[in-house]
């Protein structure tokens, strides 16, 4: 745990005892590291590829349509 006040841990005891979410900054108060974050999923691989998507044309109006 991070060297917080006791204010601070009183705040977050009192969320916690009551359901409430915590507020955004509670994070970086409880915790000093960061940590990494990574989806996993059933055959998830770690190939990267370059994929075509169906992007919409943007037409500008001042100019003619060939």
């Amino acid at each position: 745990m991070s060297k917080t006040t006791d204010t601070e841990r009183a705040d977050v005891l009192r969320l916690l005892d009551r359901d409430k979410p915590l507020k955004d900054h509670d994070d970086i108060v409880l915790f000093d590291d960061k940590c990494e974050v990574e989806l996993v999923w059933t055959n998830k691989t770690a190939e990267v590829c370059n994929v075509m998507l169906p992007f919409q044309i943007i037409e500008r109006v001042d100019e003619r349509r060939t």
